[in-house]
């Protein structure tokens, strides 16, 4: 029985693999059709029989109503539905892809004998959430009995590199372009230690993106020009049939432009009396490297924010590792050379890029124990053994507990050989404690696996049954670090800001707790009330940019007492090995705890009208910011038109009726879209910020210099320097904070002032409307200011500041400002 998975599955949006780290090796399970690659795509044709694979994907493009393919995009979501017209039901992406997982657990047991219980799978780095425990779900679904750990795709490639590298000490990036999703990693390999230090992806941008490209910008423009097809658009249900057939010779032609300069396309397409008409086209490698133009900006833009978030340069990269078929194009290739509009880093294709993550998922899985469930039966003794598959030390521990039939076990002992060893090894006796325990050392051959016997030794010296009675450790040259964090993760607070608790890149298992407070009241007699701590995942600084994944409530009927503002909320954040995340708000005054509920299996397919919406505001945001002439905002404008994201999001729009995927991909670009014009527009803002801020501290200078002392000449010196700073850094919040900052300072100046009160009567007079009781305490003032009672004066102000809205009584300063 094996100690430790060993199995590793790349689940991908175009193909999938199976690979096995058995023997000191790692190969890749061939399928039926003997090949490395399983197509994931389904097939059912009647009730009940399911094609995987080959066949599968031949049948997308002529029988697209009973075959399914790139499903992995749409996981997660959960109205997302596939029906098959024959076969008279309908499947979720989870159960499509749980239909790849059985075909390649299937393979795995022709091979080995037995079917693997569990195997560790693979993931794109930026799927979210939801995207994982569809993941999960999957496996289950498959006949996968134990829990399967994931580990993302990147992760994976840099372990198969890092297996088969002799290099002590070097940084790699790895660049994985498959073909439904990006993923750019950077991984330090220090003295036998491998770990990725950042990342950086797009979940949905993938080679479906390059092939619908060419589909819509290219071919159908021809279709339409030789055979007259009208309204012919992908989101016109008429016409599936031949943008099936449409997309598949795009692909297919994709994949030949990989080894020539031209790929004919030649398809059979029904026209609307069903009359076929064959199209023609020459495709050529420039047609294609253009049309591909802004989704390798984006990706290598993506592999600069990785690097920066590292504190890297091209120049510090050894090696760029090339992941994914999308890898093979010699276009992107000879971009990625490019040192001026690429990156400039020498290529590694030394491994096969459609097979290297199954291979690293592999080698991640045989470092990972199998879970074993010990029964004892009546009279026999177990052990649980507490030690690493994968070492790097020549002599590690191994500990581990015994239990059994004695209560008292301090006579008892445990002997650990390896008759097989170079030289043989054994520990000799090792006594047991009472409890059972035990801790010793063993000595390990280099390069291989060593096998050790464990023996149980009763006080006559007689052995007795122990189970498991062996165990397995592997001295590598190869330390591999664990799983990181993909998304930071955090709350909104009540000023939509976003709150990142646990960030980016943070070693998993990890937890995190930290101390909130209430921003309003909240009453047990108000029914209605509500406290919501909105829980979020992503990067962006403003709240309602990143995704929502759950949320924290406390009501009325939750607490034994009202909660007044401020009071004091702590927060909780657990995320296991497979990014599954616990939140729990504990409440000290009201010693309760609250779970927040992670709508994980919620998460639905963006409403097509609603994306209409949001593209059509985009539109109008971007073209009014395209006037600005401030050097950051142009900068940022340039970047989004270089990426083509606006005509990414318009074409994924226009397929959201007919393609759940195609929904999910443009409302994740719109969102983006939404936040680099946030950035856009606090740029476009800089200058007048910058006067604004330049202004203010010009009058608190010359109020200090009035009436200022040594404490106010020191606090306006810091805040010139923390202005400078943020000028300088043109970042607009800073500069906004010492705004904030240089209000204050000149608000306080102005108190001291005589004609302090004589402001505040001025600001509250034009608040209100001179009418009522306002007119008699403005008339009350008037005569304050005559007589110089400033006492008076104050007394009329607070009644004033009294009559005025609540939410107008916060505003009082501002309004003394202006």
């Amino acid at each position: 029985m094996r100690d430790t998975i060993d199995f590793g599955i790349d689940l991908g949006t175009t193909n999938s693999a199976i690979a096995v780290a058995e023997q000191d090796t790692v190969s890749v399970i061939k399928n039926n059709d003997g090949w490395d690659t399983t197509p994931s795509a389904v097939w059912m044709p009647k009730p009940e029989l399911i094609h995987v694979g080959r066949r599968a994907r031949d049948r997308v493009e002529v029988d697209p109503e009973n075959a399914a393919a790139e499903f992995k995009l749409e996981m997660g979501l959960a109205d997302a539905r596939k029906r098959f017209v024959k076969g008279g039901v309908e499947l979720s992406p989870q159960e499509l892809s749980a239909e790849v997982l059985k075909a390649l657990r299937a393979d795995a047991a022709h091979h080995t004998g037995t079917a693997p219980d569990a195997a560790v799978i693979t993931v794109p780095a930026a799927f979210t959430l939801n995207q994982n425990k569809a993941t999960t779900d999957a496996a289950m679904l498959a006949g996968f009995t134990t829990a399967c750990p994931l580990v993302q795709e990147p992760t994976a490639a840099a372990f198969a590199y890092g297996f088969h590298d002799a290099d002590e000490r070097a940084y790699w990036m790895v660049f994985d372009f498959g073909g439904g999703t990006f993923d750019a990693a950077v991984v330090s390999k220090h003295d036998g230690d491998l770990r990725v230090l950042d990342h950086s992806g797009d979940p949905y941008l993938g080679g479906k993106l390059i092939d619908w490209a060419l589909v819509e910008r290219i071919l159908v423009p021809a279709v339409a020009r030789e055979l007259g097809f009208a309204e012919f658009r992908r989101d016109n249900p008429r016409w599936s049939v031949n943008f099936a057939k449409l997309k598949a010779a795009a692909e297919e032609a994709k994949i030949r432009l990989s080894r020539s300069d031209t790929a004919d396309i030649t398809v059979d397409l029904a026209g609307e009396d069903g009359e076929v008409e064959t199209f023609e086209y020459l495709l050529r490698r420039g047609e294609l490297d253009s049309m591909a133009e802004p989704f390798y900006d984006r990706a290598i833009n993506l592999c600069r924010n990785a690097l920066q978030q590292a504190s890297l340069s091209p120049s510090d990269i050894d090696r760029l590792l090339l992941v994914g078929g999308v890898t093979l194009s010699p276009g992107l290739r000879e971009r990625l050379a490019d040192p001026r509009h690429g990156l400039g880093i020498e290529l590694d294709s030394s491994l096969d890029p459609t097979t290297v993550v199954a291979r690293g998922a592999a080698i991640f899985a045989s470092t990972l124990r199998r879970p074993r469930k010990l029964t004892r039966a009546e009279g026999e003794f177990v052990v649980d053994l507490a030690y690493e598959p994968i070492v790097t030390n020549p002599t590690p521990t191994v500990a581990g507990r015994v239990s059994g039939p004695a209560d008292d076990l301090s006579g008892y002992s445990v002997v650990l050989s390896n008759p097989e060893g170079r030289p043989p090894f054994t520990t000799g006796r090792v006594p047991l404690n009472a409890t059972g325990r035990f801790v010793t050392e063993v000595d390990l051959d280099k390069g291989r696996t060593s096998r050790f016997s464990v023996e149980l030794i009763d006080e006559q010296g007689a052995p007795r049954p122990l189970t498991p009675d062996s165990l397995s450790i592997k001295l590598g040259e190869v330390e591999f670090g664990g799983v990181r964090l993909a998304h930071s993760l955090g709350i909104q607070l009540a000023d939509r800001a976003f709150a990142p608790m646990l960030r980016k890149g943070a070693t998993l298992p990890a937890s995190v707790r930290e101390v909130f407070h209430t921003s309003s009241a909240l009453h047990r007699s108000d029914s209605e009330a509500l406290i919501s701590i909105p829980i979020l995942q992503g990067e962006r600084s403003r709240g309602d940019r990143n995704r929502e994944v759950g949320k924290l409530e406390i009501k009325p009927r939750d607490v034994t007492i009202d909660l007044p503002a401020g009071t004091e909320v702590e927060v909780t954040f657990e995320v296991d090995n497979s990014s599954l995340v616990t939140v729990v708000a504990d409440v000290p005054l009201v010693q309760t705890q609250f779970e927040a509920e992670i709508n994980l299996t919620e998460v639905r397919t963006p409403d097509a009208d609603m994306l209409e919406r949001l593209l059509a505001e985009v539109e109008q945001r971007l073209a009014a910011l395209r006037g600005s002439s401030a050097p950051e905002a142009v900068r940022r404008l340039e970047k989004i038109d270089q990426e083509g994201g606006l005509e990414v999001a318009r074409a994924q729009v226009r397929a959201a009726r007919v393609d759940a995927g195609a929904a999910a991909t443009a409302e994740e670009r719109l969102r983006e879209l939404q936040s680099e014009l946030d950035a856009v527009e606090d740029a476009a803002q800089l200058p007048a910020l910058v006067e604004e801020l330049e202004g203010l501290l010009a009058e608190a200078d010359r109020l200090i210099l009035a009436a200022g002392d040594a404490g106010d000449r020191q606090e306006l010196s810091a805040l010139r320097q923390r202005s400078r700073d943020a000028i300088q850094a043109q970042d607009s919040t800073a500069i906004r904070t010492q705004i904030d900052r240089a209000y204050s300072l000149l608000m306080d100046l102005e108190r001291r002032r005589p004609d302090w009160p004589v402001k505040v009567f001025q600001a509250l007079r034009e608040a209100l409307a001179s009418t009522g009781r306002s007119r008699d305490l403005i008339r009350e003032g008037e005569r304050a200011i005559t007589r110089g009672d400033q006492q008076e004066l104050e007394g009329v102000n607070q009644r004033m500041i009294r009559m005025l809205p609540k939410e107008e009584q916060d505003k009082i300063i501002g309004l003394i400002r202006r």
